[in-house]
């Protein structure tokens, strides 16, 4: 199924019109379409209802041909129609970018221009939302880039660390070294002394030894 038709499937079970479809929406929907009772919260949860108890966009579009082999959708909404706001919506491509809040009171203003037949008005409308979803778009990439620019400089820090922590391994191993030998040189030096001290009184006894002899 296409966008637009989809969308408008979406618009038909958001029976209270509140810009998702909420648990009590979706019941009303399966007992049209003769669903039992002991379904409706399994289907429900197949579209990944979040735990407030709601379907968004999202999760309906993209797991609409799985839900959609059990539970005939299509044929709920096919005598629906889109309203100005969901026709244009589905022209921007505005869903994912703005929040529900505001497109809320945004679906609320188009509505009341249009209605007022103002076509000028509306059309300036229309070019004030596309600047605003042009300048939420590109906040989005700066922050996607912004993220990605994170994680490298996170990434970079992580080596340097890891290389500095290398270093000072290395640094101790040397230092643990040098203080080893200098230990083992001064031992040698000492062993060494008391060498020759030890030397030095045996020969001093040899020659007591020896005048003694005399």
């Amino acid at each position: 199924m296409d966008r637009p038709s989809l969308r408008r499937l979406f618009s038909a079970c958001d029976v209270n019109k509140s810009g998702r479809i909420e648990y009590e929406d979706f019941t009303v929907v399966c007992r049209e379409l003769g669903v039992p009772d002991t379904q409706v919260q399994t289907l429900f949860e197949k579209f990944g209802a979040f735990e407030d108890g709601y379907i968004d966009y999202r999760g309906f579009s993209s797991r609409f041909q799985e839900v959609s082999e059990t539970l005939n959708l299509a044929s709920f909404g096919a005598g629906s129609t889109q309203t100005p706001w969901e026709e244009f919506v589905d022209r921007v491509d505005v869903e994912f970018l703005l929040s529900e809040s505001v497109r809320e009171q945004l679906a609320d203003l188009y509505q009341a221009i249009h209605s007022s037949a103002n076509t000028a008005l509306l059309q300036a409308y229309e070019e004030l939302v596309q600047s605003l979803i042009s300048l939420s778009r590109e906040n989005k990439l700066e922050c996607e880039q912004l993220e990605t620019s994170l994680k490298r400089a996170e990434e970079i820090n992580n080596s340097q660390l890891a290389e500095l922590e290398d270093d000072i391994q290395q640094h101790l191993a040397q230092a643990e070294e040098r203080v080893r030998d200098e230990e083992r040189k001064k031992m040698e030096g000492i062993i060494a002394t008391m060498q020759r001290k030890h030397d030095d009184e045996v020969a001093d006894l040899h020659a007591t030894a020896d005048r003694l002899l005399r």
